[in-house]
């Protein structure tokens, strides 16, 4: 069984909330571990008068709010870099199979985007937005496996 989320959120100081969230998940009763993906490759382009924070992860979980009953990642390790556009990165995922990638605008100024998200195993995420101050595009896929052996 597999699934993805992905999402647009602004955050404010604290994590305010979310502006405009989607989710969608992807389920397949005869997933195997021959279709884990192994690589991600984020591609980012578009315009934006400084750099952006790119934050990439293959540790992490998903946890629940009880509350909102809305779930979201938590990352136990993440790289984060600036960077300027164009970026083009391959990421190895390592057993795990599973990868989170958001892209962040930290600084006032609207940065007009374009994020994709290729996994060898043939999920894509494709995304446009206009970043505004403290705005980001978040991307997330968890692999899971619950093939009896």
């Amino acid at each position: 069984m597999t699934s993805m989320r992905k999402s647009v959120a602004p955050f404010g100081a604290g994590t305010l909330g979310v502006l405009a969230c989607l989710a969608a998940a992807a389920c397949s009763l005869t997933s195997g571990p021959d279709e884990r993906p192994s690589s991600a490759r984020v591609r980012v382009e578009g315009t934006t008068p400084h750099s952006l924070k790119l934050i990439t992860s293959t540790e992490f979980y998903e946890q629940l709010n009880l509350t909102t009953n809305e779930t979201y990642a938590v990352l136990e390790r993440s790289d984060t870099s600036l960077v300027t556009l164009p970026v083009d990165r391959t990421i190895s995922l390592g057993t795990t199979g599973s990868i989170y990638v958001e892209l962040r605008n930290d600084l006032v100024p609207t940065a007009s985007v374009r994020m994709r998200v290729e996994l060898d195993n043939g999920q894509r995420y494709d995304r446009s937005a206009a970043l505004s101050d403290r705005a980001a595009l978040v991307y997330y896929w968890i692999w899971r496996d619950f093939t009896i052996r």
